[in-house]
Order: structure tokens, then sequence, then C-alpha cells
């Protein structure tokens, strides 16, 4: 997904479109990083994070960055092609795919950590010391026994190319298909995989194409990616090819230098009631919502991102979404003082926001964070817009923080008065 995104940050679109589609992040207020702080129900959309943080399945990735210099097509099956420069040293056939899909899978009990260099070493022999790699192990944990589910690394060439790779225990499922019949690669006595994925040209012409391989060594299922731009396919297939040749003349990761230890994990759907009886924030949820409003479904999470409680209430295609969480260094740099306007309210700032806001405030426009005993009502209606979006029901919006002591309460609402917002906001005690 990596390459995909990149490649969709280098499309440009004309600016009644940009305004369309700034529109339909309910937020309105982009910071530049197509980030949309709230959209109804908040719980939804961050479960959907979870099970992305729950990881991509085995060589279901796509595209990195970008490439051009001519294929020599496999006589009489113009879908397959491989490299032409006699100096490769581990020749790749690069099946031509139709198209390339990602799939999520959840990972039960879910947590990680970070590579040492031993454990570099271990998982990459013979690369840790050709590359620079970064890599997170990725644990499954039931019963309180805790198990690798994969490797997610990133390789950096030392000319620069940034390559993905992944492995893990079992096959490789590729979630992509090829338009010919593939042909397979004999590495050193393993089976490869390899193909290549062209994207369609931008706005500017540019075309991208992505060149990945699977293979399996024992046990272990490996999958390698790399994309760039098509000027680039030379460099590109060089480098996947010496990757995988490395990779498995290094032969089986040794796993046996993981000694995970679980950590506090929690995620539980929890009912209103059980929500409020939260010791540690239930006492931050509002007591009474604005006219209309019902409950939809609260989670409790900890993890090693989070710990924090989630509510939300909807109303027709209005809603309300609550998280409350401890305040962590990371928020400190987007609380505000009433006194500066500039960071927080939005009049001064017209759509699309992601060219009205200055870049050095666009992290504090879009989630501003008011101390509880410096809350106004202006500075709640200062946080509020309407959009008008075809299929959509109008209705005031607003998407802002409110800290009390070193609890941080971030709502996001659709169809609630500014007033109404302010009277809930005040009456929870601290």
């Amino acid at each position: 997904m990596k390459a995909y995104k990149e490649y969709m940050n280098n499309i440009d679109v004309s600016d009644a479109l940009h305004q369309k589609l700034i529109s339909c992040t309910d937020a309105g207020m982009g910071t530049g990083k197509a980030r949309t702080q709230y959209r109804a129900p908040l719980l939804r959309r961050y479960r959907a994070a979870f099970a992305c943080l729950a990881l991509i399945l085995l060589g279901v990735f796509m595209l990195p960055r970008f490439m051009e210099h001519p294929l020599a097509l496999m006589p009489g099956n113009p879908g397959i092609s491989q490299s032409v420069d006699p100096s490769i040293k581990y020749p790749l056939v690069f099946n031509k795919a139709a198209r390339l899909a990602a799939a999520d899978m959840a990972i039960p009990g879910h947590f990680w950590q970070e590579l040492t260099a031993d454990e570099l070493r271990a998982v990459f022999p013979g690369l840790a010391d050709m590359r620079r790699i970064t890599a997170t192990a990725n644990f499954s944990s039931e019963q309180n026994v805790a198990a690798l589910f994969n490797i997610d690394a990133h390789m950096l060439s030392p000319s620069g190319l940034e390559t993905y790779l992944q492995l893990a225990p079992g096959q490789v499922q590729l979630d992509y298909a090829f338009d010919v019949e593939t042909k397979t690669s004999d590495l050193l006595g393993t089976e490869v995989t390899a193909g290549y994925f062209e994207t369609r040209p931008n706005s500017r012409g540019l075309k991208n194409i992505i060149y990945f391989a699977a293979f399996q060594l024992a046990d272990l299922a490996y999958y390698v990616e790399l994309g760039g731009p098509e000027a680039e396919k030379e460099a590109l297939q060089a480098e996947i090819s010496e990757l995988v040749g490395r990779l498995i003349e290094g032969g089986r990761a040794d796993l046996t230098v993981f000694h995970p230890v679980i950590p506090e994990l929690r995620e539980e759907g929890l009912t209103l009631g059980e929500a409020r009886a939260d010791a540690d924030f239930g006492a931050y949820l509002p007591t009474d919502l604005p006219e209309g409003f019902a409950f939809e479904d609260a989670l409790r999470s900890i993890n090693q991102n989070q710990d924090a409680l989630f509510v939300n209430w909807t109303k027709s295609m209005g809603y309300i979404n609550w998280r409350v969480s401890l305040l962590e260094d990371k928020d400190q740099e987007r609380i505000t003082p009433i006194a500066h306007k500039e960071n927080y309210d939005l009049s001064l700032y017209p759509l699309p926001r992601t060219d009205s806001v200055p870049g050095e405030l666009q992290d504090i426009v879009d989630n501003p964070i008011f101390l509880i005993d410096e809350l106004t009502l202006d500075a709640v209606r200062a946080r509020t817009y309407e959009i008008a979006d075809a299929g959509d029901e109008p209705g005031q919006r607003m998407s802002f923080s409110v800290l009390y002591g070193d609890v941080l309460v971030e709502i996001g609402v659709k169809g609630a008065a500014p007033e109404g917002i302010f009277e809930i906001l005040q009456g929870i005690k601290q």
C-alpha cells in the first residue's frame, strides 16, 4: 500500500474536484496529509484501523516507488518479461499482473516489537550488513501464549531504493491476478514467483511500475516488493533480483532469537452502562445527549499504541463521537490558549483548508486542544461549520479536543448545535 499512496499523492485534480473530495471527508479541514480526524461513527473508523494495525496478510501488499527500461518479452508470451541486463546475478522472470488488491487480516491479541541489530542479523543473514534494515515483528496472543504472526521489514539500498519485505510462518497467499499463465524462476534451487504491475499514468503522464516476488524457505514464506517511476525499471529490477537472491543464499531466518513478552492488551465492546462505569474514563462521558441521539457502540482499547475509551451516538446521518484517553507528549503541541484564534477559528480559513491553513498550523487547526477552564461557547462556535454534500443531511459539524487535567476528550460531531455540546462539556466533572 505504501507505493500506491505515493502514486496517488502524485495525482493532480481540479480545484472543484479537490473541494468535493475534501467535503466528503466530514472534516472539511484537511491538514494536507489527507487526514480525517473524525468520521461517523468514530468507533467503526478506529476498528478499521485496528484491523489494519492487525496487519496485511502475506504477500497481499501492493506498490512502493517508480521507473523505465525496455523489457525483453519471453517468446510466445507477451505478459512475461525478464531483465536483459547480463550483469544481474540472480535473473528473475517477471509475470505481468492484471491487478493487485490489499486484503487485511485481524491478528488475535496483536502486539509487536522492533527488531534489534542482533535480531536483524539472525532474521536476514547476509543482508543486515549490506542494507539499512528496519523491521517489526508482529505477534498474536491467545490464552497467554504468544506466537509470531509475521515480520514487516523495510530495506534501504545504498542508492536510496526502499524495498518492503514480509516473512511469516506458513505459505504466501498472493492476492493479485495475472493476465497470462505465469512462469516461475529457479534461483539456487528455490522456486520464485515474480511479477510486475503497471499503474495508469497520472494527470502529468507519469506511470509507475511495481515489482514483487514470493518464495518459500522451509516453513517460512517471503514476499518482496519494490516500485518506482517507469524511468527506473532497470535499477528496480536489479535491486529486487539482488535481494531475492541474497535472501535465498542466506537461508531461512532464525526465529529462535525472539522471546516475546505479552503486554497488557484489551479490545472489548461495551454497553453504555459499562462504558460509564469504566474506572479510568467513564466519568468523562456525556450524561445527557441532544434530543434524538441514541447510543450506537462503545469500545475499551488498551494496546501498545493507546489506552482509550470510545463511545458513539447517532441520529439518522448525524453523530457524536467521543474518545477519552490520557494526554500524551505528542498531544502537547496542540494545546491552545483561547486568545490564539489563529489556532482554531475556522472562519479564518476558507475551504479547502489544505490550501488556506499555513503548514505550521495544520495539525493544531485540524484538532486543537482547549483547557476546560478556558473553554467558551464562542470557541465551540468557532469550530462549527457546514458542508452541503450531495446525498447527505445538512447539519452543523465540529471537531476539537478538551483537556480535563491530564485526561483528553476528543470529539467529532455532526447534527448537534454548539450550545448543546458546550453545555455537555461544561457538565463533565473533573
